[in-house]
């Protein structure tokens, strides 16, 4: 695809104006401040634990898909993973299609972790195979992006209080 010199920042990069809406959301640099924030979430549920990292790549697939997102946002902190995955069997089709955008999602949270990864946001014990997210002030979120931040907060909490593949057997996702 051409683009002209103004569709580019001084950088040489694309500028936010040239991007379609889609490239703006979906991309490793968000992707891993998702991440963060479900690991971040998790941690302060369960103190001195962090997750498996199979477990983040349920994160970009559920938060990134706007049905999904205002079923997350609407499900209250304490009523839990179960209750959301309630609303989403409602629709089977809903619940149904998550395994598929895990699947499909599989390379950007690849490179958001990444990403993450060695912008020291995150951190991979090798022997456990955990993903911790480091404690570091993250700048706030514009407005349009705060309910993704907020929701892959909520299912770090979430995960954090079921057994590990529970959670992917809630959501009906073959890992």
């Amino acid at each position: 695809m051409d683009r002209s010199p103004t569709d580019q920042t001084s950088s040489g990069f694309p500028s936010a104006s040239s991007l379609d809406p889609i490239a703006l959301v979906q991309n490793p640099a968000f992707g891993a401040h998702l991440l963060w924030s479900f690991g971040r979430g998790y941690h302060e549920e369960k103190i001195g634990e962090f997750p498996v990292m199979p477990t983040y790549f349920l994160v970009l697939p559920l938060v990134l898909h706007a049905q999904t997102l205002a079923d997350i946002k609407s499900t209250q902190l304490p009523s839990g993973l179960s209750k959301f995955v309630a609303k989403l069997a409602e629709h089977r089709e809903r619940l149904m299609a998550v395994h598929e955008r895990t699947l499909r999602m599989r390379e950007l949270t690849f490179q958001s972790l990444g990403t993450g990864i060695a912008s020291q946001i995150l951190h991979v014990d090798y022997n456990s195979g955990r993903v911790s997210a480091n404690t570091i002030q993250m700048p706030r979120p514009p407005e349009r992006l705060k309910f993704h931040v907020a929701s892959a907060d909520k299912l770090g909490r979430w995960a954090a209080r079921m057994p590990e593949g529970q959670v992917f057997q809630l959501l009906q996702v073959n890992v």
